[in-house]
C-alpha cells in the first residue's frame, strides 16, 4: 500500500471493504424477510426495496407492498442507507489516509474509527427495529444476515484504528503527527570525527605540534 499507513489501517481497510460489499448485497437483495407454505404453493421474499410473490410456481417481482411500507418499515431503510452511505464515504476516507501524506494523520484516524461506530450503530438499530416489527408469519431471511455480517466487520474495522488513532504526538511543538514522512526521514548528521576511531586523548607530544607530535598524532 502507498504512503505511510500503519499496517493497522491496511488491515482495516480489507475489513471494511469486505463489510461495505456485504452490507450492499443484504441491502439490495428481497429475501430481508420470508413467508412459504407447507407445501411451497405460495412463497414471498420481502426486501427493503422490492418484493417477489410466488404462486404455485408463477412469481412476480414488484416494489414492495404498501401493507408492509409501515413507519417501523421506513425506519429501517433509511437506518440501512444511512450505514450505506456512512461505510462508502469511510472506505473513501481511509484511502485517502493511506495513500496521501497528511498533517494530523491522527486526528483523522479518529473519524474514520467514529464513523465506522456510527454506521455499525445505525445498523444495529435497523435490525434491531426489523426484528421486532415483523409482521407474522413472515421469518428473518438471508439478507438481514448478510447485514449482520457487514456491521461486524465494519465494527472490527473500526477497531483496528484504535492504534492510529491513539499514537501519541511525538512533536508538539510543531504540531506533526508521529507519521509524518518528513519526521521520519530525519537522519543526524555524523561528523568524519564520529565516523573516525576513537579519540586516545591528548599528550604532551601531540599538544606540543612539530614533527613528533605529528607522529604521534598519525598513531
Amino acid at each position: 500500500m502507498c504512503g505511510p499507513s500503519s499496517g493497522w489501517s491496511k488491515v482495516a481497510l480489507v475489513v471494511l471493504i469486505v463489510g461495505v460489499a456485504l452490507h450492499i448485497a443484504g441491502w439490495s437483495t428481497i429475501n430481508w424477510m420470508s413467508y412459504s407454505t407447507t407445501n411451497g404453493v405460495i412463497d414471498t421474499d420481502v426486501g427493503l426495496w422490492r418484493m417477489k410473490s410466488c404462486n404455485s410456481g408463477t412469481c412476480s417481482e414488484t416494489s414492495v407492498a404498501s401493507e408492509f411500507e409501515t413507519d417501523e418499515f421506513n425506519a429501517v431503510r433509511g437506518l440501512e442507507t444511512v450505514t450505506f452511505c456512512l461505510s462508502v464515504f469511510t472506505v473513501i476516507l481511509l484511502i485517502i489516509y493511506m495513500c496521501v501524506q497528511l498533517g494530523k494523520r491522527q486526528t483523522m484516524a479518529a473519524v474514520i474509527m467514529i464513523l465506522c461506530y456510527i454506521a455499525g450503530a445505525c445498523s444495529f438499530v435497523g435490525m434491531v427495529v426489523h426484528i421486532t416489527s415483523i409482521p407474522s408469519p413472515f421469518e428473518v431471511s438471508y439478507s438481514m444476515g448478510l447485514t449482520v455480517i457487514a456491521m461486524t466487520l465494519i465494527l472490527i474495522a473500526g477497531t483496528l484504528m484504535i492504534p492510529d488513532a491513539f499514537e501519541p504526538n511525538y512533536d508538539d511543538d510543531d504540531e506533526e503527527d508521529y507519521y509524518d514522512p518528513r519526521r521520519r526521514s530525519l537522519v543526524s548528521p555524523v561528523t568524519s570525527r564520529k565516523r573516525g576511531p576513537p579519540s586516545r586523548g591528548v599528550t604532551p607530544i601531540s599538544y606540543l605540534g612539530g614533527t613528533e607530535g605529528s607522529r604521534w598524532r598519525s598513531y
